[in-house]
């Protein structure tokens, strides 16, 4: 083109001047990939129309003398016209045809020259590093991640009171407590044999047999109240402070439904079904079992997390790969644990913006169904029935239960979940896997140790030892313990560099190279034959092999299936490993770990993810007492697991109040007392709590 651009006026024009002087009627011919063709040929190809109109013009389409291997054709028909503005559409004429055609080569062209070179054999230096450089994960630009709600916290935050301090106080109390729900749950049992009609049973009652049964149950109500009273005060605690809870639409049902039992068959309107005392009583079995149970996973909790005074902390902490959030296990404290433990749980919070509509809508219900149907007397039956509707028996089951089985099963392995903040910062995201999490200390040893070019055992120890404790993997450890059996030193280095598969560095002025068998080819290190050894760690001075290694690992057999868990919940593992030795092939060649679903950064990014000076989040998801992969995923997979039950615990209780509701103020609203008997409403009450029982067993079913 620079060519053609540099021809005369007379004897050629470039593309551009073409088209900006003459417009349409300008002609280009193109000159075709295979050969050249003659203008004839090419004009052929113009539309017969386009054609005989350039010719009505004057136009002469002889062409110019050609430069090279590209020619154009420009002729003027008369006078020279005035280029047409930028904005008018240029119509399809037999120009803009050849403009296109021309245009089109010219794209072939740059594409050409751009590949040109795709198919080139590579040198030796790029078939060495395919060959011993191990394969890593690309990682995807961040990209601007929506805003994300941090967990909210109460308007008053706890105190942060210490682990152990909290252990002590919510075991005071733990064990009478339990025993009065076990009774509370008896007198609810004996309350619902005592709810059928008790002269079929040849039972002789005095008086009259519906006020004498009413008062009985009425009784068995106010003593299965007085076995729960922890649930009807913090109700009434709730209601001064301005704050209803769950425990507030509990506390109206056993009142009304204790008022329904004193005043049944004394108002006109309100006969021929007895009080649903035994629904209420059980309801009140229910909310006591939930509020130990939230208590007992407290203080399990708290205990798990007294062990240990300096715990690694699980958080999760955005934008670590890939743009994603990333479960990083680091070294820390307790601070803020105690805090989060006391915070209320989803179910707490769901309940507070639920409880004032649910009481506002049973009231309101009540008097439509007693005052609106002008059936006074029926008040307090109704208001009875709505509102024990509306308490439903999982809303503190909804979290406590779960959370006390997941509690259980972390306490065992050695960890502690940070109350309901922590489950609620769980999401999807990967989960850093260093060194130590893979193979905890005690599980990686040297076997074997030879020497070569008659360098000294303690001089080829004490250099490896010493670029390892740079490094600071999983081999520090080990060769700490080899360094001063064989009675060596750690050297002064200098110029410490990592690679992929090695480590190199200055010591004594002797460059140092520490690293796998493909570590050595790569540099060039002549290494004696059957010397490739995947798990072993080679040292090489000035070019020069000085010794060998050989190395035991010995991976846990819970490894395998807790890898297997992290994947299954949508953590996927990211190998921030620092050893040179465990890479995807040897980890899948060896150990039998599925690599493909595991993710391998760059050197410098694995150093990078895997170094103790990091920023975290704020929020704490779990504390650890102990290494090794096991306990770190049960933490993480606990957390998120919790998370959703307790939503989908919560939205089951919820909806079965407002069914609850809507049910029993149609079947008030037309006096239907054959059909809200107290057994019928037993069933449907129980009918509710059976998803909850299926979601409570599958939070720790992992």
């Amino acid at each position: 083109m620079s060519e053609h651009k540099n021809q005369p006026k007379t004897d050629g024009f470039s593309v551009d001047e073409i088209l900006a002087e003459y417009g349409s009627r300008s002609k280009v011919v193109r000159f075709p990939s295979e050969r050249a063709e003659t203008p004839e040929e090419i004009l052929k190809e113009i539309p017969a129309d386009e054609r005989s109109e350039a010719e009505a013009s004057g136009e002469d389409a002889s062409p110019v003398e050609p430069i090279g291997e590209w020619h154009s054709v420009v002729e003027e028909a008369g006078e020279k016209k005035e280029p047409r503005p930028m904005d008018e559409i240029v119509p399809e004429t037999a120009a803009r045809h050849i403009g296109a055609r021309l245009s089109a080569l010219f794209r072939r062209a740059d594409h050409y020259a751009d590949h040109m070179y795709d198919d080139a054999e590579p040198d030796e230096e790029t078939l060495r590093a395919e060959k011993y450089i191990p394969g890593v994960d690309r990682e995807e630009p961040a990209r601007e991640a929506p805003a994300r709600k941090r967990p909210r916290r109460p308007e008053a935050a706890p105190p942060d009171t210490p682990a152990a301090d909290l252990a002590a106080r919510y075991l005071r109390g733990l064990t009478g407590r339990g025993r009065r729900c076990v009774l509370a749950f008896l007198l609810s049992v004996l309350t619902a044999a005592a709810t059928p009609d008790l002269t079929r049973f040849g039972l002789v009652l005095p008086g009259d047999p519906f006020r004498t049964q009413c008062l009985i149950l009425t009784g068995l109500l106010l003593a299965v109240g007085g076995l729960c009273w922890e649930v009807p005060w913090t109700g009434l605690k709730q209601l001064f402070s301005l704050r209803p809870n769950a425990q507030s639409i509990m506390l109206f049902a056993w009142l009304f439904t204790l008022a329904d039992g004193l005043t049944a068959g004394m108002w006109e309107g309100r006969s021929g079904c007895l009080p649903c005392a035994a629904v209420t009583a059980f309801g009140m079995a229910f909310h006591l079992h939930g509020y130990q149970s939230h208590l007992r996973g407290d203080r399990v909790t708290a205990k798990a997390a007294a062990q240990t005074r300096s715990p690694y902390v699980i958080t999760l902490d955005d934008n670590k790969w890939s743009g994603r959030p990333a479960y990083t296990k680091w070294s820390g404290s307790s601070v803020g644990f105690g805090s989060q433990l006391q915070s209320p749980d989803l179910a707490q919070r769901v309940y507070r913006v639920a409880s004032p509509l649910l009481l506002l809508s049973a009231l309101l219900c009540s008097v439509m169904a007693s005052f609106g149907q002008h059936v006074p007397g029926r008040f307090l039956w109704a208001a009875s029935a709505i509102f024990t509707a509306g308490s439903a028996w999982s809303a503190l089951l909804a979290y406590g239960l779960p959370y006390k089985k997941l509690a259980l099963r972390l306490n065992k392995v050695g960890a502690a979940l940070a109350g309901w903040p922590g489950a609620e910062r769980s999401r999807q995201g990967g989960i850093i896997t260093t060194d130590r999490d893979l193979f905890p200390p005690g599980t990686v040893r040297v076997t074997q140790v030879k020497v070569f070019g008659g360098v000294s055992t303690e001089k080829a120890v004490g250099y490896t030892a010493t670029l390892l404790r740079v490094l600071n993997c999983g081999l520090t450890k080990p060769f700490h313990d080899l360094l001063r059996t064989q009675g060596a030193f750690y050297r002064e280095v200098s110029g410490v560099r990592n690679h992929e598969g090695g480590v190199s560095g200055i010591v004594r002025n002797q460059e140092v190279l520490v690293g796998t068998a493909s570590f050595m080819h790569l540099m060039k290190v002549p290494m004696p034959q059957g010397l490739n050894v995947k798990n072993a760690v080679f040292c090489a001075l000035n070019g020069q092999l000085a010794g060998m290694f050989l190395m035991e690992y010995r991976l846990s057999s819970e490894v395998n299936p807790t890898l297997s868990a992290l994947i299954r919940a949508n953590v996927t593992p990211i190998l921030a490993t620092r050893d040179f030795n465990l890479i995807p092939a040897l980890l899948g060649q060896k150990f039998r770990l599925p690599v493909d679903k595991l993710e391998f950064p760059p050197i410098e990014r694995r150093l990078e993810l895997s170094q103790s000076e990091q920023e975290h989040d704020e929020v704490p998801v779990a504390l650890l007492c102990r290494e090794g992969l096991a306990v770190y995923s049960d933490a993480v997979v606990g957390a998120r697991r919790l998370r959703s039950a307790a939503r989908m615990s919560t939205f089951f209780a919820v909806l079965g109040a407002v069914v609850g509701v809507a049910i029993t103020f149609y079947l008030t609203a037309v006096g239907a007392y054959t059909s809200l008997t107290p057994m019928v409403f037993l069933i449907f009450m129980a009918l509710w709590l059976v998803p909850e029982l299926f979601i409570a067993n599958w939070v720790n079913q992992f």
